[in-house]
């Protein structure tokens, strides 16, 4: 399998998990000592070993994005794809009820060895920690979508 074709049904595998909270599904795609990266803004953290990284994915999600009313995932570009990794951006607009949406852009960067994720790294630019920070301080203070 191709990394574009690994990473599309790791997505698909996640956005499932998101309903169920079934992280075993998640192991086929990571490997044991992979590293998970969040660069920029204030949830920037760095996550080694697949057990940890699926306790941060899940204590993000229970904070943040399994509290809001809503939660739409969009690729916003071509996926770059090399011969060990693949790239995108995307966005995620949150709804919450009585509140403007809110809309998180990034990007994310899978490499594969033999496979599997060694390393994911999700970026975001300056504008969208103070984006975020603004639209949580106003709407949503309750929620906490830190994965440490």
């Amino acid at each position: 399998m191709s990394p574009l074709e690994s990473f599309i049904a790791y997505a698909n595998a996640f956005e499932e998990t998101f309903i169920d909270d079934d992280w075993s599904r998640l192991e086929r795609y990571f490997a044991e000592d992979a590293i998970y990266e969040v660069v920029g803004g204030a949830m920037a953290c760095r996550i080694q070993g697949r057990p940890a990284i699926f306790a941060g994915l899940k204590k993000s999600l229970d904070g943040f994005d399994r509290r809001v009313d809503g939660r739409v995932v969009q690729v916003t570009s071509e996926p770059k794809v090399a011969e060990d990794s693949v790239s995108l951006q995307w966005s995620v607009t949150y709804s919450k009820e009585g509140a403007p949406d809110y809309v998180l852009e990034g990007s994310s960067r899978a490499r594969y060895v033999d496979g599997l994720i060694v390393e994911l790294v999700d970026s975001y630019g300056p504008e969208a920690d103070e984006t975020a920070r603004g639209w949580m301080s106003k709407y949503a203070p309750e929620l906490d979508p830190s994965y440490v």
